[in-house]
C-alpha cells in the first residue's frame, strides 16, 4: 500500500498540470499551523480558506483570511518544492512521507519575502494517508506508532479536489 500512496502522492506532485485542493476539514488549530502561516490567530482574524496547489514538483499554499471589521480579506502565499520521502529501511506502515520545502511568502500586500538563508527554510513533512486526483488525507507526522486518528483525528488534514480555485478566490475578495 505504501507504494501505492507513494506514487500517487508522487504523480501528483511532479504533474506539470496544475492540481489544485481545498482544505476541506483539519483535525485542530495546531495541525492548521503546521502547514500555514498561523497569522489567523492574531487578534480579529479569521481563517476563510486554505487551497493548496501543485505542479511540477512545487507547491502553493494560499491562506485567505478575513480580518473583522472594515477590512478588507488578506492573501497570504507560501511557496516551495516538495518531495516524497522514502520511509527508513524496513519500515512500512503504509504511510508515505510529502516534504514541503516553503522558501518564500507573498504576504497580505503583496511583497514577497524570500527564505534567503537555509535556516530560515520552513520544512513541513506530513504522512500520506490516501491521495488521488479528487482527495488528499494527510496527518501530522506522530511520536513513533501513535494512531493520526486519536484525539478525534487532531493530526489530520483532508484536502478535496477544487475545481474553480479562481472563482472561489473573487468570491472571497482575495484574488
Amino acid at each position: 500500500q505504501t507504494g501505492s500512496v507513494a506514487g500517487a502522492m508522487r504523480n501528483l506532485s511532479i504533474s506539470p498540470q496544475s492540481k489544485n485542493y481545498r482544505m476541506a476539514w483539519v483535525g485542530s488549530d495546531d495541525a492548521l499551523c503546521h502547514i500555514g502561516t498561523g497569522l489567523h490567530k492574531v487578534p480579529l482574524a479569521r481563517l476563510e480558506e486554505v487551497f493548496l496547489c501543485m505542479e511540477s514538483k512545487t507547491v502553493r499554499v494560499l491562506e485567505v483570511i478575513r480580518i473583522l471589521g472594515p477590512f478588507p480579506n488578506v492573501r497570504n502565499t507560501l511557496m516551495g518544492n516538495t518531495s516524497i520521502l522514502k520511509p527508513p529501511s524496513g519500515r512500512d506502515d503504509g504511510k508515505s512521507k510529502f516534504r514541503i520545502e516553503y522558501n518564500s511568502m507573498i504576504d497580505g500586500t503583496g511583497k514577497e519575502i524570500l527564505a534567503g538563508k537555509e535556516d530560515n527554510v520552513k520544512l513541513v513533512d506530513l504522512d500520506v494517508l490516501f491521495a488521488d486526483e479528487k482527495v488528499i488525507v494527510c496527518a501530522v507526522p506522530t511520536e513513533g506508532d501513535e494512531d493520526p486518528f486519536v484525539s478525534n483525528g487532531s493530526k489530520v488534514l483532508l484536502f478535496v479536489q477544487e475545481d474553480s480555485m479562481d472563482e472561489k478566490l473573487e468570491s472571497l475578495r482575495a484574488a
